[in-house]
């Protein structure tokens, strides 16, 4: 087991202030920096997917027209 020692500032400090200086929580920011990341990347992903699907529909929608051209 890792025994570290605090220092005497530490040991003056509330439990939670103790807990974010020495990395046990994160921090609000790190909190609000990872939900803002989070969000980026769902965006990112929706934007992927509803332009793949635009795309397959584009494609069926040609396809289709080539098909009727093709039997006039």
């Amino acid at each position: 087991m890792k025994n570290n020692t605090l220092t005497p500032r530490q040991l003056m400090l509330s439990p939670d202030v103790l807990a974010y200086e020495i990395g046990q929580i994160p921090t609000p920011k790190k909190i609000e920096n990872r939900k803002i990341a989070t969000y980026v990347i769902i965006g990112v992903l929706a934007t992927i997917i509803v332009g793949v699907i635009s795309y397959e529909i584009y494609q069926y929608h040609q396809e289709n027209k080539r098909k009727t051209q093709d039997l006039n």
